[in-house]
């Protein structure tokens, strides 16, 4: 019964990972501006609808991880050492891809091969990785947040998701200008996602999906919409709407959250679903790699493009997991 009632969370976590998958594989034809161009605007229309991918996934760990009661040391030993060695591991495969992608080793010394090594060891060998680095820190706070949470009433948690909401649009660097000079770093950044996961894992709102179906549609029309008129003004692309920690995706995480929970809490998880989710940190690891080789050999329409490289780096980088947790050690590396 418990499986069934958290069953939404792996279905969110399928859709978490199937949205990181599409941010990837459309990036590209946002880079440079076209307005009229079908490329940029599908892609621009894509990312709207997908980057409360990884709100969502912290909204997880927080819903997961926060109603237990463990301790300090149990935690660390158990939780970031499941994030830590995979994240070792993968930190060193991107930097060796790195360097066989992209250095000639004939035309850079060795010098500089040890500085670009050591630059990308502390701010990751692949840009995706910034996930890894934030998520370890998160971690770091979940047991002092465990006792937070149990010591505060649902009135005092609002009150607390409300000012981290204002903190998204106060502490916007491309905001400040307009905003009043709070310090609320407090109550800022991905920790709010987590706190945000937990409460939304406890309430009950039964007012219908459909409601919070048109509030995703709506919220996702417009950043569509907002991303073009702001990159139109700028005469490149703009970025700000995307941002994780921006008000709209913070809504939007919430929606899709609600529109799982209320729509599947007591379903049977199918097995499609199930292996997804049990590989779902090693496809978000892995599937760059993949991405890079498999995105150039599919010579579609970018409509069908997109969501067929999608697909395909998905089945590959679920192969790959599966492959590197049947070798020795692979299952504590792999993710």
């Amino acid at each position: 019964m418990q499986e069934n009632r958290l069953g939404y969370i792996s279905y969110l976590r399928v859709l978490a990972t199937c949205c990181v998958l599409i941010i990837h594989a459309s990036t590209g034809y946002l880079n440079v501006f076209d307005p009229k161009g079908f490329d940029w605007n599908y892609a621009n229309l894509l990312h709207s609808f997908t980057r409360f991918s990884v709100p969502l996934f912290v909204m997880i760990s927080g819903a997961l991880l926060l109603p237990k009661q463990e301790a300090l040391s149990s935690f660390y030993q158990k939780r970031v050492t499941r994030v830590l060695w995979p994240f070792l591991f993968w930190l060193v495969v991107y930097l060796v891809y790195y360097f066989y992608r992209y250095t000639n080793f004939e035309e850079l010394p060795f010098s500089r091969v040890l500085e670009v090594s050591l630059d990308k060891l502390l701010h990751g060998s692949s840009a995706h990785l910034w996930y890894l680095y934030m998520i370890i820190g998160l971690y770091l706070t979940i047991p002092f947040l465990q006792h937070l949470v149990r010591a505060l009433g649902d009135k005092e948690m609002l009150v607390f998701l409300g000012i981290w909401f204002l903190s998204l649009i106060f502490l916007n660097k491309r905001l400040v200008t307009y905003t009043p000079d709070f310090d609320l770093t407090f109550f800022s950044g991905y920790v709010g996602y987590l706190i945000l996961g937990y409460w939304l894992s406890r309430i009950s709102r039964n007012r219908g999906l459909w409601l919070w179906a048109l509030v995703f549609v709506a919220l996702a029309g417009i950043t569509t919409w907002g991303t073009f008129l702001l990159s139109q003004k700028a005469g490149r692309y703009d970025t700000l709407l995307y941002g994780y920690l921006f008000p709209n995706n913070a809504l939007m995480a919430v929606c899709a959250f609600l529109i799982f929970k209320e729509g599947l809490s007591n379903s049977t998880v199918p097995g499609w679903v199930k292996v997804i989710d049990k590989y779902s940190f090693g496809v978000y690891l892995s599937h760059i790699i993949i991405l890079n080789y498999v995105h150039p050999k599919i010579d579609l329409p970018t409509l069908w493009k997109v969501p067929l490289v999608t697909l395909v780096t998905l089945l590959l980088s679920l192969l790959l997991t599966y492959l590197i947790r049947k070798i020795p050690f692979g299952k504590y590396v792999s993710g």
